[in-house]
């Protein structure tokens, strides 16, 4: 039952020395600091200071008897679900507040320049991370500039499978432009592709010739070279540079056949 107590108490950001001392009051119902110390195992002056915060918060009362001896109780255990009530209150106005301020904060901190990141990967399991980066930013949509023939040799096919249902189950559409190969088309069917969320426009491949993938997600950008002992890829978090290549994606998309 204490245990219980305890986990209720650290949801009132209650330091672990107003924890005990609440504790202990409680457990001794009417006591003096010295008693509710030694029940707390803390020293007079840190029991002492902790009840004053608890009686700051309402959480302990103070009584006063004959010689001038302080006393201190918990009138009520339920006193903590008032004190829970009244934080979820404060949180939920909190969170009233910050959805009416959300659109103004945003139209003041748009015009802010960013700092752009970039971030490069080596080896088969580094580009592993800069594919898997476009569903740990959980984006609203992922465009792609890729190669169906090179997938396969840069990516194992459970790890792809992996990772398109994943996709799938975080509800991240995907649009992909590549190279309209017999690869492409055996890989990427009607079926497979409305059943994973992704569309496909093909192009001649004689135009398109693109050993590479380019994924645009968010405000973030990622190129990955399958190059055969020197795989690496690069990630670049710019919203800049993300919308400006997300604009020639969808000329692209637009004039593709």
């Amino acid at each position: 039952m204490i245990n219980g107590l305890k986990s209720i108490l650290s949801q009132l950001d209650l330091n672990a020395n107003d924890a005990k001392a609440f504790i202990a009051a409680f457990e001794l119902g009417y006591a003096p600091a010295s008693a509710i110390a030694k029940q707390a195992n803390l020293n007079r002056i840190t029991a002492y200071e902790a009840l004053k915060r608890l009686v700051k918060r309402g959480l302990v009362k103070l009584r006063a008897k004959s010689g001038g001896v302080k006393y201190f109780e918990v009138e009520d255990v339920g006193i903590i679900r008032e004190a829970l009530s009244d934080k979820k209150s404060s949180l939920e106005n909190a969170i009233s507040d910050i959805e009416k301020l959300t659109v103004s904060l945003r139209e003041q901190f748009s015009g802010r320049s960013e700092k752009p990141a970039v971030l490069y990967y080596e080896g088969r399991s580094g580009i592993k991370n800069v594919l898997l980066d476009t569903l740990n930013q959980k984006p609203k949509e992922i465009l792609s500039f890729a190669s169906a023939d090179v997938l396969q040799s840069g990516f194992e096919w459970h790890f792809l499978e992996t990772y398109w249902k994943s996709r799938v189950e975080l509800k991240i559409p995907s649009r992909g432009i590549m190279a309209k190969t017999d690869k492409a088309l055996s890989l990427f069917t009607s079926e497979r592709n409305m059943r994973e969320l992704r569309r496909v426009h093909f192009v001649n491949p004689e135009g398109y010739i693109f050993k590479n993938e380019v994924d645009i997600y968010g405000d973030n950008v990622s190129i990955i070279s399958f190059a055969k002992g020197n795989e690496h890829g690069v990630v670049m978090r710019s919203r800049d540079i993300a919308d400006g290549l997300r604009s020639i994606f969808e000329l692209v998309w637009n004039t593709s056949v």
